[in-house]
Order: structure tokens, then sequence, then C-alpha cells
């Protein structure tokens, strides 16, 4: 598997009872490796959380009007939202215009997000004291690395060959030659790691 571009399929049920098709639960961790967190009183937000437990746990939700945003809700079922005065709330059992957040990627290929909210036109960041949504442009303190919280399989498709990748009958080796990802060898498991820099992954079928 070299110089090819490919895409991911997700396979397996990551989504809660609750959950619709397209809805991602995660963590967000900033640039101190300190999760994005919803305390249970008070509705308070900060960037403290040193793993991902329910605290740290964000649904993100898609825009259902075909738009580029995303809703991000608390594991209180409140929604992420910065007021007209620039405060991050999340209080609001409902989306409203300052809930709206637009995600921009790194350039740096590190896959990290930059999260600028819409109404406002300016770039969330964290402290371990609060949340704030101040940045005109995003710096190391807006960017965020995005663990799934669960540990999804995936099916790799190659974009150039128009095939998909397997592990091959020897399992020393990964072949993009599949017609169709049929059985446990198209399978591909991502796995978060925290010590790289917030990376991921693949393990085939056979656990490497």
């Amino acid at each position: 598997m070299n110089g090819s571009s490919y895409e991911i399929n997700t396979n397996g049920d990551i989504l809660s009872q609750n959950q619709q098709k397209g809805w991602w639960t995660i963590g967000l961790i900033n640039g101190q490796y300190k999760y994005m967190t919803a305390e249970t009183f008070g509705y308070k937000l900060n960037a403290n959380g040193a793993s991902l437990k329910k605290k740290q746990l964000w649904t993100l939700e898609p825009s259902n009007t075909g738009e580029s945003v995303i809703y991000l809700k608390s594991h209180l079922g409140r929604y992420l939202s910065v007021d007209s005065f620039g405060n991050v709330l999340c209080e609001s059992e409902d989306r409203d215009a300052g809930s709206r957040f637009q995600i921009s990627i790194a350039d740096d290929n590190s896959g990290r997000w930059a999260l600028k909210n819409e109404q406002r036109g300016y770039f969330l960041g964290g402290t371990p004291e609060k949340l704030t949504c101040t940045a005109k442009a995003p710096g190391k303190g807006e960017f965020w690395s995005v663990h799934l919280a669960a540990r999804p399989q995936v099916n790799l498709r190659s974009v150039g060959r128009k095939r998909f990748a397997h592990l091959s009958e020897s399992q020393d080796e990964i072949h993009v030659d599949a017609n169709i990802p049929w059985g446990e060898d198209t399978l591909f498991t991502l796995e978060f790691r925290a010590d790289e820099e917030g990376r991921y992954a693949l393990h085939t079928c056979n656990n490497k």
C-alpha cells in the first residue's frame, strides 16, 4: 500500500442506540493534550480532561441541510454554542445560530481540526479553566485532535485502482486487488494513539 489515495468505509455498529447515521461520538484534544470537558454541574466548560471519559464525550451532528456545518452536543444533551459577546456556552437543548461550527483541517498533515463558529467568525480554543472563541485565525490553542470514542472497523478502497485492500493469505502483506470488501481479511481496525500526537494506527484481522 503506497503512493495512492484511499477511501475509508466504516463497518460495524459504532453508533449508540439514540444516534443517527452520520453522527459520531468523539473526544477533542487540544495542544496541551487535554480533552474538551463539559462538567456535570453548572454547565461549566474547560479543556482539562486527562482521558476520554463520560464528561469528555461529544456527539458530532452534521447539519441536515447539506451545508458543511456541524453541531457538538455534550453528554448532558446540551449544544456547544457561542453568544453575541463571544462567551462559549453549553446550556441549550436546541440548536441555534450560535451553535453552528465549520471544520478546517490543519495543513501540517496532522489531521487536527480547527472549529470556526459560523456566527462569530472566530475559532474555538480551550484552557484548563474555560473554552474561548476569540481567535481570528487558528493557532496552536485552536487546533484539536479527534479521538473516536469507538474503535471502528473500516474497509480501504484505492481511489486510483478502484480495488479494496485486504490481508494476504500469508498474513504478512496488504494487497489492493479485491473487487468487493468481503471477509474479515478486508477489515481494518482504527486505533487512536494519544502518545503519537493523536494519530491513528490500522490493525489487520490478525491484530498486526
